[in-house]
């Protein structure tokens, strides 16, 4: 169902995810009923699980969409060589940092240290799928580097660091300051171009 787009689909969607954006504020998902999230989104729990099997999936689902968005950004922004590898880097990371930066509460619960493992790992798999199809179009890519690995790599180091970030009462660095950290320790081949 998550890719219906008849309208009333849209709404119940955009509904859930309302509703999982303000529970997540002050709740790990792995603890969020599907009563709750469906008394706050004013649909049946019929209509929830149309669209999501458990609230884990309804979280993996609200952090994939912006890793769809930030992915596709980067392969038409390296494709049609507007901007070099180092730039297309910058904005990719900094969607993905000023996005959770700007809902700190909320995904310290899904990607900090406390998080539940099946939704990190969810969360992980679906980066790593994004990353797989931008490497894969990436044209510095030597031959003998596996796209496949290297999304591992990357999804597991970009947000490992970012959990460890968000979780930290005190961040040492601004979100800027992150992405730039983020940037130093990508392979020369991503930054290329």
């Amino acid at each position: 169902m998550i890719d219906n787009t008849d309208p009333r689909a849209v709404r119940t969607r955009e509904k859930l995810l309302a509703a999982f954006r303000d529970a997540v504020r002050t709740q790990d998902p792995a603890q969020m009923t599907v009563a709750a999230l469906t008394r706050t989104a004013g649909v049946n729990r019929t209509s929830f699980y149309t669209h999501f099997a458990s609230p884990e999936d309804l979280a993996v689902h609200a952090l994939s969409e912006l890793f769809d968005l930030v992915g596709n950004a980067d392969i038409v922004l390296r494709a049609d060589g507007s901007v070099t590898g180092v730039q297309a880097s910058r904005r990719a990371l900094t969607d993905i940092v000023g996005f959770v930066a700007e809902r700190r509460a909320s995904y310290v619960n899904l990607l900090g240290p406390g998080a539940a493992p099946t939704v990190k790992k969810a969360i992980t798999d679906a980066y790593v799928r994004r990353t797989i199809e931008a490497l894969e179009r990436n044209e510095n890519r030597p031959p003998d580097v596996d796209p496949v690995v290297t999304a591992h790599f990357l999804a597991g180091g970009v947000l490992g660091v970012l959990g460890g970030w968000l979780a930290a009462e005190e961040p040492e660095r601004s979100p800027d300051a992150l992405v730039e950290a983020l940037i130093r320790c990508l392979p020369a081949w991503i930054v290329a171009g």
